[in-house]
């Protein structure tokens, strides 16, 4: 029998982990809908080739005297029909796995806890368990899934391979917009934008910008009606995750990722668009480089770093990042996550109609995938009613894009 290992969690992985039993746990979400319906026995196979790649996904989390750690499971995962809300809780104790696979008709879902994985982490394993389910499902011997990396290269913690020792940053900053509306006790309404991508991609060409730095744009001009007089003092702040394995070399399934807040104050509530998409790109091109970017993400490991925090007992931990997570909520207006584009081999391709991505929140946020054509963006928000997201989609309809919208229903 080969011995059973066990992974030490990464910098993000630990903040998680200390959060666990937070009243909404990070739970990343996608879907594939096929052109067909799912057949469990052979998803069921498809998985079970697929997590024997990513072995340090078949893991449970423990806890240690001084932090978490994931423990390799002789247990087997078995897949089953939908039957959860969108992005349930998924780890309750030591002994549950850290990701949930189900299918409904002619839809597979993977979800995975923060814990274990970033989003760009997580869906080279969901490109892999599509894949190997269409490859078996129609007999494609001669496709084969290729996934990058050694499984020792997966199970890396590539934030302290390329940790180096920084000076914490204690710079003044605009006091972020909060939205003010009434929340769900116990529910996240989900919706899915599906837009031509050439066509979104076309539009912020004329701009002179990215794709991303577009939709960021959009999505700041989507609170100026929003806005009162005496908001205007504030900043809007969008974090935006992004993936290091771009600016380092790194294939691993871990989280790895660095954040930077793009940020703009209106001066009046007149600011046009064209304002906005041009303050936008100006801090694209300054703050999205390996250099700032890992500054950041620096500043994190820094703290596990630190002797005292090392030698501090894990229940003081927790309390100190629970916090720390109570006071970065407050840090941000919303969150935007590009996953990028999901590329599968072609005949694979032929067989899915569309794949979108969705997150759990704690206020409202976005995030985004394109496969294909199909820009996918997905959106979840704790608010009963939110007129941000309504001015976001309406932008689309009033500008004669292609649009369809999905709504999760809720009590």
């Amino acid at each position: 029998m080969r011995e059973r290992k066990w992974y030490k969690l990464d910098n993000v992985g630990k903040f998680y982990a200390s959060i666990s039993n937070h009243r909404i746990p990070k739970v990343f979400r996608y879907s594939a809908t096929l052109t067909e319906e799912i057949d469990k026995v052979v998803l069921q196979i498809a998985f079970n080739e697929t997590i024997s790649i990513y072995p340090n996904f078949n893991v449970n989390l423990k806890k240690g005297l001084f932090w978490y750690y994931l423990d390799e499971t002789n247990r087997k995962y078995e897949i089953s029909q939908e039957n959860l809300p969108i992005c349930f809780k998924i780890y309750n104790n030591s002994e549950d796995f850290l990701y949930r696979v189900s299918y409904f008709k002619n839809k597979i879902n993977f979800e995975v806890s923060h814990i274990l994985s970033d989003g760009r982490g997580s869906v080279e394993f969901f490109k892999a368990l599509v894949s190997n389910y269409i490859k078996n499902k129609y007999e494609m011997k001669d496709i084969k899934v290729i996934t990058n990396g050694s499984q020792a290269q997966k199970a890396e913690d590539s934030f302290d391979k390329y940790y180096k020792k920084t000076r914490l940053w204690n710079g003044k900053s605009v006091k972020p917009y909060i939205y003010k509306g009434k929340k769900m006790k116990n529910q996240t309404r989900y919706m899915e934008c599906h837009l031509k991508a050439s066509q979104v991609l076309e539009m912020a060409h004329q701009y002179h910008t990215t794709l991303t730095a577009f939709l960021v744009a959009i999505l700041i001009d989507s609170f100026k009606e929003e806005l009162k007089i005496s908001d205007l003092k504030k900043a809007i702040k969008v974090d935006l995750p992004v993936d290091l394995r771009t600016y380092f070399k790194s294939t691993s399934s871990m989280n790895f990722f660095g954040l930077t807040t793009i940020s703009y104050q209106f001066k009046t509530k007149e600011d046009k668009l064209e304002d906005i998409i041009q303050e936008v790109s100006r801090q694209f091109k300054e703050n999205i480089n390996a250099e700032k970017l890992s500054e950041r993400a620096n500043l994190m490991v820094s703290f596990e770093k630190n002797w005292i925090c090392r030698v501090m007992p894990i229940f003081l931990k927790n309390i100190i990042l629970k916090i720390a997570n109570e006071l970065s909520a407050q840090a941000s207006t919303t969150c935007l996550s590009n996953i990028g584009m999901i590329k599968m081999d072609e005949k694979i391709a032929e067989k899915i109609q569309s794949i979108n991505v969705l997150t759990s929140t704690e206020s409202f946020q976005f995030i985004l995938c394109t496969f294909q054509d199909d820009l996918s963006i997905g959106i979840s928000s704790k608010y009963r009613y939110n007129d941000v997201i309504k001015n976001f989609c309406r932008f689309f309809s009033n500008h004669d894009f292609d649009v369809q919208i999905n709504v999760s229903e809720v009590d």
